[in-house]
């Protein structure tokens, strides 16, 4: 028969700093750095890694670490002058990944068959599926690709790959002609059999 299962006697307190090797000071040498100084971030870092590397932290390196932690600031600075109430890019770096992007709903031709999909960042998303040419481009996000994809779904021939019947002919000449032809040729494999050549070719 199996035994009932032991509880143990102690639960260690998660926030307890009684195993910490740093004596309790959640940052080690904090105590060292002003907490006023605009660098003081980039400061503790460079302490960290003096630490890291073997340096002994003493009144010197801190020192040291001090007019490191300030010059990276200095040069974050002078390379994007702010004005006042500005936030600098090092400071916001965080935040931009929040800022909403322009979503598109694409349409491009792999072979002889059409892909709809929807990306934030063209580029990365023509890199990773390397189309032979982009049809059209037309603003829009998950949702309207869903309604494309329901819209066209007698042409599907596999997950967002579709037949070129001429309901989606049609539809990415109107596109072509409410957005105009996307001038897009980076990342494209051409094969020589362009629906729409590109000026010039």
């Amino acid at each position: 028969m199996a035994q009932p299962r032991r509880v143990r006697g102690h639960v260690r307190d998660a926030y307890s700093t009684k195993h910490s090797r740093n004596g309790g000071d959640r940052i080690p040498h904090a105590d060292k750095v002003d907490p006023d100084d605009p660098a003081r971030s980039h400061i503790l870092i460079t302490i960290a890694r003096m630490e890291k590397a073997g340096v002994e932290i003493d009144d010197r390196a801190i020192e040291i670490a001090t007019k490191l932690g300030r010059w990276h600031v200095e040069q974050a600075l002078s390379e994007e002058p702010v004005a006042k109430g500005d936030v600098p890019r090092w400071q916001r770096r965080g935040q931009e990944s929040r800022v909403e992007k322009t979503s598109f709903v694409y349409y491009v031709r792999c072979g002889h068959l059409v892909k709809i999909g929807t990306t934030v960042d063209l580029a990365n998303r023509f890199i990773a599926i390397r189309p032979n040419e982009v049809l059209a481009l037309e603003p829009g996000g998950p949702v309207l690709e869903t309604e494309r994809h329901r819209e066209f779904s007698a042409l599907r021939a596999s997950g967002e790959y579709f037949h070129p019947g001429p309901a989606l002919q049609k539809e990415i000449l109107s596109l072509r002609e409410a957005f105009g032809p996307p001038d897009w040729t980076q990342s494209l494999v051409p094969d020589g059999q362009n629906w729409f050549p590109m000026d010039g070719a």
